[in-house]
């Protein structure tokens, strides 16, 4: 009987290894979408497009079915703010390195959790001035995940990066991403 349950036990074991080793390993990734710069309020007057095209290029490693680290080159779009036919200008974007956490839910389906830092570059332009800052800020972020194949997936990622940009400068706002994009396992 004993040998029965450790024989049994060894089996599921060795199915388990390649289900395991799927999970592991490096990818990179791709991704378009949304961005919103928050908290710009210039008053009455000023027409304001705080939204734009954002994308997120970058590589990871899975070290566990349920860790692992990125990093990627964001670029967060941009803002205008027109007034009497004057328009000024923000622009965002940078290198960012996060840790994330991942929850497989059934073989093919996984909720991803972000935490790290961006060194972001932030450029504001208008008639009369121009000026720029980079900082590091921090990151943190949710997505899902879902693999078609062992080697290729699809995911959706909302990142929130925060307080970008320098108040005497640039001014300081966070900024918000919803993107997707693809993603290839080796």
């Amino acid at each position: 009987m004993a040998k029965k349950n450790v024989l049994a036990f060894l089996a599921a074991f060795a199915i388990s290894i390649p289900a395991f080793a799927a999970d592991t390993g490096g990818y990179l990734f791709g991704m378009v979408g949304q961005t919103t710069i928050k908290d710009i309020d210039f008053g009455p007057g000023v027409s304001v497009d705080d939204t734009g095209t954002g994308f997120k290029i970058g590589g990871g490693y899975a070290f566990h079915r349920h860790f692992g680290v990125e990093a990627a080159y964001v670029d967060l779009g941009k803002a205008t703010a027109t007034a009497v036919g004057q328009t000024a200008e923000a622009k965002a974007g940078g290198f960012v390195v996060v840790a994330v956490g991942m929850l497989p839910l059934g073989q093919n389906f996984s909720l991803l959790g972000r935490f790290g830092v961006i060194n972001a570059t932030v450029k504001a332009s208008g008639p009369g001035f121009s000026d720029d800052t980079t900082d590091m800020k921090t990151t943190f972020g949710i997505g899902a995940s879902y693999s078609f194949t062992p080697r290729f997936a699809v995911r959706a990622d909302y990142d929130v990066y925060q307080k970008l940009g320098d108040s005497s400068t640039t001014g300081e706002s966070d900024v918000d991403m919803i993107s997707i994009g693809v993603v290839y396992k080796f």
